[in-house]
């Protein structure tokens, strides 16, 4: 009978082990995909920091209204376009952007009509929080920088750098509705 009960506890002792075999290829199998959906989280993360672009912005002047829109063209880019709508209604596009995220990093992409023969040019976003980005490309002609900075229903947007040799920026100063 003593026998009996030792072989009974090899066996369950043989039992608890494969049950903490499986626990712990089980609990290997939820830290890999917890580390995963971590890592998609922390990308979703990223892209939501630029959201506050999101809109239809306005500037108001005498000789029309430049206005910028901002949508989502997907879950790490921002895509937007500026134009110039004329007191007659007559529409002149300026540019088209990218807000986009790629390799861990943020980038600012103009496309402005009838300048660089046409090709974007990256700007890399060097700081970011919740409402403001400062984003710059200093081998570039004009601007090196180009900021953002959202407060309410306003968003002032800037372009800065040095042209013929000489400091100079320039402010938008959009509205929403």
């Amino acid at each position: 009978m003593a026998a009996d009960k030792c072989r009974d506890f090899t066996i369950l002792d043989i039992r608890i082990s494969s049950v903490l075999i499986k626990i712990t290829e089980m609990n290997k199998i939820i830290v890999i995909i917890g580390l995963l959906l971590a890592g998609n989280t922390v990308v979703a993360q990223q892209t939501k920091a630029v959201q506050w672009m999101l809109g239809v912005w306005k500037i108001s002047t005498p000789q029309g209204t430049v206005v910028e829109i901002w949508e989502a063209k997907n879950d790490s880019t921002l895509q937007g376009r500026s134009v110039f709508v004329k007191t007659n209604n007559d529409t002149i596009p300026q540019e088209r952007i990218e807000m986009a995220f790629r390799n861990g990093e943020w980038f600012y992409i103009p496309t402005v009509s009838n300048q660089n023969e046409g090709k974007p040019v990256s700007f890399k976003v060097i700081f970011l929080r919740a409402n403001e980005f400062v984003s710059e490309n200093p081998a570039h002609d004009f601007p090196q920088r180009i900021a953002y900075r959202r407060i309410k229903q306003n968003m002032y947007a800037s372009i800065e750098g040095k042209r013929n040799g000489r400091f100079s920026k320039q402010n938008f100063d959009f509205t929403t509705e």
